[in-house]
Order: structure tokens, then sequence, then C-alpha cells
């Protein structure tokens, strides 16, 4: 027998605990430096990110709130209009046939402006004299029926008186004859009869002539009237025709006046106007509707040209502005310089000045506003007063010498940053 095999030698994995060492205790007082430094990075940190959160406004308009004087006024834009002009309006359509006057032209009253020409006026005045025409003709027709009628019942009124006088006769000769004897009763009878026939016939005519006679009269009247119509309304078409030469109204000089040969115009149409120069001057301005309720006669307005006084406020509101006249009070004569047309700058006083808090106008001055406080704008509610040439009258939540944003803020926000 063959002797058994040694047992394989057992390997040992290496468990490290021979390398294992005891570390010495960590020092609790390092950690009491370490944290409070910790801490303060981290706050200065947070501190100096901060503003980056805020919105910046790169382009702000900043304006000073200041003591002044407030006066409510309104910066107007005026025209120089005279007193006294004539709008010249087309009366009739046609087409420019000459223009016999011209823009600045000094004209006297009944001088000639320009001529029109109407194709359909001239057809139409040719139809209305033809009508006229026919319609005479008719009754010219009419008249003499009515005489060729008259001389015929003449001729039979004659006739009948005749056969009336011979059958009276007739009638007489009967009973003459009858009361000697000679004539029979029945003959008698019969020249009565024949007697009250006649007279009959003749009274009856004569009624029957006057009754024609009257219709044929009325319905000559009627067509008269009728002609006399035509004739009137052909008398307006050749006044309408007179009317295409247009003649000026009043003595003055023209404005605004720029016809041209060929052009078109209608009933109604602005050509321009004639200003009366010694009529005197005033100022016209628009002011916005808004202002309205405050505006009445006497108010002051202010310019290069001397003090004006608020004459007239036109109430008619035409795209949010309403037009007011201003004229130089009492005897004061305008400055020779002026001219119609001209622009004139003057300043309205709508009321007394008086000292306030003031803001310059800004879209962003509303009643939230944005303060300046170091590098940030901070929201803030104020109250706002009037408004008047620029500035704004600050009533309450400001004081003097704070900075406000007056541009618009890019939002709603409670804070902004400033570059």
């Amino acid at each position: 027998m063959t002797a058994p095999s040694p047992a394989p030698a057992t390997h040992r994995v290496p468990s490290g605990a021979a390398m294992d060492r005891t570390l010495p205790p960590t020092r609790r007082v390092a950690w009491r430096i370490v944290l409070p430094a910790l801490a303060l990075a981290s706050a200065a940190a947070l501190a100096w990110w901060r503003p980056s959160r805020l919105q910046t406004i790169h382009t702000p308009q900043l304006a000073v709130v200041h003591a002044g004087e407030f006066r409510d006024e309104l910066a107007l834009r005026a025209r120089v209009e005279p007193m006294r002009s004539v709008q010249l309006d087309a009366p009739e359509a046609g087409r420019v046939e000459a223009v016999l006057a011209h823009d600045g032209d000094k004209v006297g009253a009944g001088a000639p402006l320009y001529r029109l020409h109407s194709p359909e006026q001239e057809q139409l005045l040719m139809q209305r004299g033809a009508e006229v025409a026919q319609q005479m003709a008719n009754v010219s027709v009419q008249r003499s029926a009515q005489a060729e009628r008259l001389a015929q019942n003449r001729r039979e009124l004659a006739q009948l008186q005749a056969a009336q006088q011979q059958a009276e006769a007739d009638h007489q000769r009967q009973q003459q004859l009858a009361a000697a004897g000679f004539v029979s009763p029945a003959a008698l009878e019969q020249a009565e009869r024949q007697q009250r026939l006649a007279t009959q016939l003749l009274e009856q005519a004569r009624h029957d002539q006057r009754v024609e006679a009257d219709t044929q009269q009325q319905s000559l009247d009627e067509m008269a009237r009728a002609v006399r119509g035509l004739q009137r309304g052909l008398d307006l078409l050749g006044r309408s025709r007179e009317r295409l030469l247009q003649r000026a109204p009043i003595a003055g000089q023209l404005s605004g006046f720029q016809l041209q040969v060929g052009a078109s115009v209608k009933p109604g149409d602005r050509l321009g106007r004639i200003d009366d120069p010694a009529g005197g001057l005033q100022l016209a301005a628009d002011v916005d509707e808004f202002y309205l309720p405050r505006l009445h006669a006497g108010q002051v307005a202010t310019s290069a040209n001397g003090e004006l006084a608020l004459a007239q406020t036109l109430p008619q509101v035409q795209g949010g502005k309403v037009r007011v006249l201003l004229r130089w009070p009492g005897n004061a004569q305008p400055p020779a310089g002026l001219r119609p047309g001209q622009a004139v700058d003057l300043r309205l006083q709508l009321d007394k000045p008086a000292p306030a808090l003031l803001l310059a106008e800004g879209p962003g001055v509303q009643a939230t506003l944005y303060v300046r406080d170091g590098h940030e704008l901070h929201r803030r509610q104020v109250q706002l007063g009037r408004r008047a040439a620029g500035q704004v009258e600050v009533v309450a939540g400001l004081q003097a010498g704070d900075e406000v944003l007056i541009s618009q803020p890019p939002s709603e926000a409670e804070r902004f940053a400033l570059p």
C-alpha cells in the first residue's frame, strides 16, 4: 500500500491589523475658529451677490423734487387768424375752366375769381328750355282752339236767338189771328210750344257755353301756371349758370386759394377764404379736452407779442381737442409784423401762481413712484396734484431733495438697481 499524501498547507489572508495605529484625539479649539470664519465668508458672499439679483435700470431718467412756485398754465402753439373772413365754398359742380385770381391777391368785392364749366348743367338747361317751349306751344294751341270754339258758340247762339225771335213772332201773330177767328186753337197751341222750345234751347245753349268757357279757361290757367313754374325753374338754372363764375363776396386778401385749371369741384368744396385785414387779428389754438371745464373767458395768456385774453371757447371736440380764440384786450393792436397763418407760442394762465413742491413731468410720474436710496430705487405711494407746463404738483409722499425716477419703469417691482 502506498502511504497517504500529506495535507496541503493552509493560506491565510492578511487582515491588516498589524498596520492599524491609534490616532491622537482631534482638537475642538480648531473647529471653534473655522466655523465663525466660514459664516463670515458666506455672509460676505451673500451681501456681494444680493444687488445682482435686482433688475437694473441702465438708462434711468431722474429728477429732484424742489420747492418752487407752481404756475398753473398751458403751453400752446397758436395761429394768427383774421377776425373777419369769408370762406369760399364751391356753389356748383363743374370743371375749372379759368382761374382769374391767385393766392395772396388783394381783390375787391365782386371781383371774378374763377369760372367753371358744367356739361350736365348745359344739358339740363337745354332740356328745361325745350320743356318750357313745348308747354308754351301747347298753351297757344289751347288758346287758339278756345278762340275757335268761342266763335262757333257765338254763331250757334246767334242762330238760336234768331230762331227764338222767329218763334216768338209767330206766336204773337197766331194769337192775333186766333183772336180774329182765322186760326184754330190747335194752331195757336203749336205756336206756343214752338216759342217755349226756342226759348228753352236758347237758355240751355247759353248755360252750356258758360260752363264750357269756364272749363276751358280753368284748363288754360292750369297750363299757364305750369308754364310759369317751368319758367321759374329755367330762371333758376340760368342763375346757377351765372354762379359758374364765382365772384369775391367781400374785399380782402385771398388765402389758401389753390385752384388749378382742369380741376373738378363739387358743391361744398372748401376752395379758400378771403381775409379782411381791416377787421383785426386774433389767435386760435387747440387745447386738450381735459382742460375744457377750466377754460373761461378773460383768462390771461402771455406771449412774445404781449398779453392776450381768452375771448371764446368753441366746445366742439374734434380729435380730442377744443378750439380757443384769444384777442388783444381793449384797444390794444396786434404787432405790425404778424400775418395770418403765422405761428405764435404762448402760455395760457388757468389759475394764480402758488408755492408748492414741484417735480418734472415724465411718463413714470404716477401715483406710484420710485425714489432713490443709495444705489437702489424703492417704490413709494405718493399723492400728486395739478400738472401744467411740464411740472407736477406734489401734495404728499415726497420732500424737497428726493430724487425720483420720472422715466417709465420696466416693471412693477418693489426695487430696482441703478447702474
